[in-house]
This record gives structure tokens, C-alpha cells and sequence, in this order.
């Protein structure tokens, strides 16, 4: 079988190409796919019932299988999704004033290992293939209701989406279809090779780099994938890479107490970003006592005078005060399979 889900429109049209004796047919398949979700052919009811018949029988529209579905009580619903190969994955929805951010996941584990995140203590697993990423978006979206405000797609689940870039790739233009560039972003740890990639797209998300430290010797205690890809090299990459007008890349900054969090640290972060159109995203760290011991959230105080050390100094800063934290849903929490639910 043939799976249509996770391919943009000329992909769809080629795939169909051998099956399909009328072109406008294909578009009007790959429209109902892309447009509307459709789950089965049988959907499509201004096609020919024979057509219909015949496409389910070497196609497929499959999407990731949802198992369970934790509501948080600020509004956020953590999704657990079972893979065809029994793998699973967690994403979440974060409904906000009408609007709709979907965190995505890009693996089904993190071999970056960063210390201060759940999904990297847990290892390294496999990528995740066009569909299975598309999947998430199409199974959430059909479930999740909101004041028909934009949708936002963060791809800041499970995994390091520039380890993956082939298939996030594929992944964007099928979303593309229906979503804003400007509304997807793509988070990383700072995999270099996967940034020029990115700089090379003819049509490009929102970068957002996980910061975490501003100099080399810390950032690689916290984040072992600086030893290969150093902080002055990442930097020298995206004082090149191109921004589109009124774009900014986004540096993550997690806070965790007594590590990163003093006012020294924020004055160098301000000396370090300050050649590159930026804003900066304070994260207090979401801990975890089970997979990250030791590591606390820093006070409220030691998070404000970090924050006003950035403002003072001209720079643009937001705290992200993290949603679907009690049902382990925030940034860095996300597990999969055996460590759903707690």
C-alpha cells in the first residue's frame, strides 16, 4: 500500500499519476487530503465510487494512532500516538485566546542528550517518516476545536528536527499547502549542517536555537552536541543566515537555578546575541526529579533580574511560562511509550 498522507500536492498528483486518467481528479484527491483531512477515499464523494474502490486498494491515508489524550488543567491536551511499528511519541496542543500552537515531534527519541530535557535522558531513537509527522498535526487538528484563529506548529517535541531534515523537509511542504511559513517554526540544539539547509529552502520556517549558555565551556556540560558543533561556529552560521523582513531568530534560554541563571551569565548572553537580529525565550526549566535530578526551576526573583538584565540592554525578551507542566506536557517533558503517564 501506498501511504498519500505526509506528500504536498505535486507529490500526491505524481504518486497517483499511473491510477488516475483525468489530472483534475488528482487535485481534487490531494485538495481533500491537504484541505480537509480526509481519512479514507470513501470521504471523497465527488469522486466516481469505482475510482473510490479502486484507489483503496493501493492507497492508504493513514495517520499515527492516538492513545490516549491528557488534558491539562490550564487548557493543553498532551497526545500519545502509537507508530505503525509500535514506536510511539507525545506532541501537545496549546490553545491560547484563539489561537492554536501544536508542539510536534520529529523523533521518536534525542540523541542530543541535552542534560536539563527529559526526551534526551531518555536516548536516541528513530526518525520519523513524512506521514508519522504530518499524522500529528492532521489527528490533532481533527480532534482539537478553538475559535478558528490560526494554527501555529512548533516543532519543538521529541527530538532534533536537524537530524531529520530529509523528512522535515517533505514534512513542510505538506504543510505549507494549508500553513504560513511564517506560522511553523523549527527548534534545534544547534546542529550546524542542518542550519545551511535550512538557509538554503525557497521557502522557509522560523528558526529558533536552543541557547542555554553563552559560553562554551558551560553550554557543553549542559549540551554535549557543542563539543561538535562549538558555540563561535554556530554563531559565524547564523550571523549568515538569511531573514526574511521583519524575522528574527529565536534563542531559547532555559533558566535552571544556580547553573545558568546569574546576572553575569545575562550580561554576557547580551554581548553574545547582539549581532543578530534576535529575541530572546526565557524558559524556567521544568523539572523532572525522576529523569533530571538536581536540576531545579530558578525563584521568581532570580527569573525576573535575568530577564531585566536583557531588557535593560536592548533586547527583546519573553518568558514562556510553560503550559500542560502538571501532566508533564511543558517543554522538555515530553517521553513517549512506557512513561506516559504518571
Amino acid at each position: 500500500m501506498i501511504r498519500l498522507t505526509g506528500k504536498d500536492e505535486p507529490g500526491v498528483i505524481e504518486a497517483l499519476a499511473e491510477h488516475i486518467d483525468r489530472p483534475f481528479r488528482a487535485r481534487q484527491i490531494a485538495r481533500w487530503i491537504l484541505h480537509r483531512g480526509a481519512q479514507s477515499f470513501d470521504e471523497m464523494t465527488d469522486l466516481p465510487r469505482s475510482l473510490r474502490e479502486s484507489l483503496s486498494r493501493t492507497f492508504v491515508l493513514d495517520d499515527p494512532e492516538i492513545v490516549q489524550v491528557v488534558p491539562s488543567s490550564d487548557g493543553s491536551h498532551k497526545y500519545l500516538f502509537r507508530l505503525s511499528d509500535g514506536a510511539t511519541i507525545e506532541s501537545v496542543a496549546i490553545p491560547d485566546r484563539g489561537k492554536m500552537t501544536l508542539c510536534l515531534s520529529s523523533q521518536t527519541g534525542c540523541a542530543v542528550g541535552c542534560t536539563f530535557c527529559v526526551t534526551g535522558a531518555l536516548g536516541a531513537g528513530r526518525n520519523l517518516e513524512p506521514h508519522e509527522i504530518v499524522g500529528q498535526y492532521r489527528a490533532i487538528i481533527r480532534r482539537e476545536t478553538h475559535d478558528q484563529g490560526p494554527v501555529n506548529i512548533v516543532f519543538m517535541g521529541m527530538g532534533e528536527p536537524l537530524l531529520n531534515a530529509g523528512n522535515l523537509g517533505s514534512s513542510l511542504d505538506a504543510l505549507f499547502e494549508t500553513i504560513s511559513p511564517k506560522r511553523i517554526t523549527v527548534s534545534t540544539a544547534g546542529v550546524i549542517p542542518g542550519i545551511r539547509w535550512l538557509a538554503r529552502l525557497p521557502r522557509r520556517p522560523k528558526l529558533a536555537v536552543s541557547l542555554n549558555a553563552p559560553d562554551q565551556a558551560l553550554r557543553e556540560t549542559l549540551m554535549p552536541i557543542a563539543r561538535r558543533y562549538p558555540l563561535v561556529e554556530l554563531m559565524a552560521e547564523l550571523r549568515r543566515f538569511p531573514l526574511e523582513r521583519g524575522r528574527r531568530i529565536t534563542f531559547e534560554y532555559v533558566l535552571i537555578r544556580g547553573v545558568n541563571d546569574s546576572e553575569k551569565l545575562a550580561r554576557a548572553l547580551v554581548r553574545l546575541v547582539r549581532p543578530i537580529p534576535s529575541k530572546i525565550n526565557l524558559i524556567p526549566l521544568n523539572s523532572d526529579p525522576d529523569f533530571l535530578p538536581g536540576f531545579e526551576r530558578p525563584p521568581d526573583d532570580v527569573i525576573d533580574r535575568f530577564a531585566r538584565v536583557l531588557r535593560n540592554a536592548g533586547r527583546t525578551v519573553t518568558v514562556r511560562w510553560s503550559k500542560g507542566h502538571d501532566v508533564a506536557a511543558a517543554c522538555g517533558q515530553l517521553k513517549g511509550a512506557h512513561h506516559a503517564v504518571r
